[in-house]
C-alpha cells in the first residue's frame, strides 16, 4: 500500500467526512487539506509556516487547519498498518512534524500529549 492508496482509503470512508464536520470543512476541503499535508511533508517542506500555506492553499482558517490535524492523525495510523516500510517513516515523519506543531498550540494542548504519544509508539518507533 503506497502514500496514495492510503489517502483514498482515507477519503472514501465515513471518517473523514466526520472530522471534516467537527472543523467546519466540507468533505471535499478536508481531503485537499490532507492530500496538501502529505504532499508538504513527502516534498520536505518546513514546519514553520506549514498551516499557514495549507490554510491559504485550501482558502480556510489557520485554526481550521490546527483543529483538523489531530483528528486525522489516528485516520493515517490506522490506514498505515498495511504499507510498505517506507510509507510508515515517511507517516511517521509526518506524525513527528504535526506533534511538533500542536505541541506549542495552546488549542491543542489536550489532543497534544495524546498526539505525541502516538507519535513515539507510531510503527515501531520506540523513542
Amino acid at each position: 500500500m503506497d502514500i496514495q492508496e492510503i489517502v483514498s482509503g482515507i477519503a472514501s470512508s465515513d471518517a473523514l467526512t466526520s472530522v471534516a464536520g467537527k472543523v467546519g470543512l466540507s468533505p471535499d476541503q478536508a481531503q485537499g487539506l490532507l492530500q496538501g499535508v502529505l504532499d508538504h511533508v513527502t516534498n520536505g517542506g518546513a514546519q514553520d509556516g506549514m498551516v499557514e500555506g495549507l490554510a491559504a492553499k485550501a482558502g480556510i482558517s489557520p485554526d481550521q487547519v490546527q483543529q483538523f490535524l489531530p483528528h486525522v492523525m489516528p485516520l493515517l495510523q490506522g490506514h498505515a498498518e498495511n504499507a510498505s516500510d517506507g510509507v510508515q517513516g515517511m507517516l511517521g515523519g509526518l506524525m513527528g512534524s504535526v506533534g511538533g506543531l500542536l505541541g506549542g498550540a495552546d488549542d491543542a494542548q489536550a489532543g497534544s500529549s495524546g498526539l505525541m504519544g502516538l507519535v513515539k509508539g507510531l510503527f515501531g518507533s520506540k523513542e
